[in-house]
């Protein structure tokens, strides 16, 4: 998205070209953050007027989607246009280049340097533009939909993976993809917070996890329901860790600060990190972990997923936008529990 941005640190840089190289069966998030285009075998070479280079069969699905528009053929290799320009210094992405790729394109390019840019590609897609953000927001509707559809399929399903399909077969039809594979974990599963959704009987708490992606961006949402009668322990359990998300919510502090306050309230029965960054890909900075040393930033989309897991699992996960200092809540579902008798 921010293409003129990189280019300006290219240019402060000394960076003559820079080269992302993908692959449709293992997307690179980089590649696709410039091109806004994911399933292609495509190198785009970044400099004053960025190419990009698409395997053959794909050329008009690069020219009917990509932000880039100077389009060549693999035919072509960037290797040779690169040794007709004879650079000097040429950037790469470490994160998603393979040993084998590096040492092709430096065994075709004598005397040069390689810098690495994938820091700076990640700092830029830290702060989101307008654009990611309103469609952010879209995928999420969707999310919130998805989840109504699941409790509607748990009212008249009997095990996990009944509804897990008919939410995968949802998405396919609405024409979206999975951010990641839908998670619906019941009874004993639900203690489980990456639970495979297996032919468990559909039983007391059973948490639905899923997201999708429009136009390559994530949403991430989760809610816990409860099949038959909750006791009052388990309704006070599932309102404290309703209570510890909607404080993370008010709360004005820094990521690592919050997840420190998620581990005093829940303690022991928490054992994963309270968020995370998101966007093109569905886990990006910034971190909300006890490690984490980010910050929080206008324009930063984010998820807060407090849990509890003992006998049994409860998680809440809803999508936020930081702005003027406040965290929007993007997904708009119920969070109140809700029982399915």
């Amino acid at each position: 998205m921010k293409l003129k941005e990189f280019q300006n640190f290219m240019e402060k840089e000394g960076i003559d070209n820079s080269i992302l190289i993908n692959y449709s069966e293992t997307p690179n998030s980089n590649f696709t953050y410039f091109t806004q285009v994911q399933d292609i075998n495509s190198v785009l070479l970044i400099n004053k007027d960025p190419i990009l280079y698409v395997s053959p069969i794909e050329t008009s699905i690069a020219g009917q989607y990509s932000k880039i528009r100077n389009i060549s053929s693999l035919k072509k290799s960037f290797l040779d246009t690169l040794k007709t320009q004879k650079p000097k210094i040429i950037g790469i992405d470490k994160d998603s280049i393979t040993i084998n790729q590096f040492k092709h394109i430096k065994s075709k390019l004598k005397n040069v340097k390689f810098k690495d840019i994938s820091k700076e590609i990640l700092k830029l897609r830290l702060i989101k533009t307008e654009e990611e953000i309103k469609l952010t927001k879209k995928s999420c509707s969707f999310a919130d939909s998805l989840i109504e559809k699941a409790v509607e399929f748990i009212k008249k399903c009997k095990t996990e993976l009944e509804v897990k399909t008919l939410i995968e077969k949802e998405i396919i039809n609405l024409n979206l993809k999975q951010s990641f594979p839908t998670i619906i974990a019941s009874n004993i599963n639900s203690k489980n917070p990456h639970h495979i959704s297996n032919n468990t009987k559909i039983k007391g708490f059973t948490i639905i996890d899923l997201g999708v992606k429009y136009k390559n961006y994530c949403s991430d949402t989760t809610r816990t329901v409860y099949v038959g009668n909750p006791n009052k322990e388990e309704i006070r359990i599932y309102n404290k860790v309703l209570e510890s998300q909607e404080n993370s919510i008010k709360d004005n502090l820094s990521p690592k600060e919050l997840n420190d306050n998620i581990v005093k309230n829940l303690g022991k029965y928490f054992t994963h990190s309270l968020g995370h960054g998101i966007g093109i890909d569905v886990h990006e900075s910034p971190s909300i972990s006890n490690l984490s040393k980010d910050s929080f930033k206008d324009n930063i989309l984010f998820t807060l997923e407090p849990g509890y897991y003992n006998k049994f699992g409860i998680r809440i996960e809803d999508d936020f936008l930081f702005k003027n200092n406040k965290k929007i809540q993007l997904t708009k579902t119920s969070k109140n529990l809700q029982v399915i008798r």
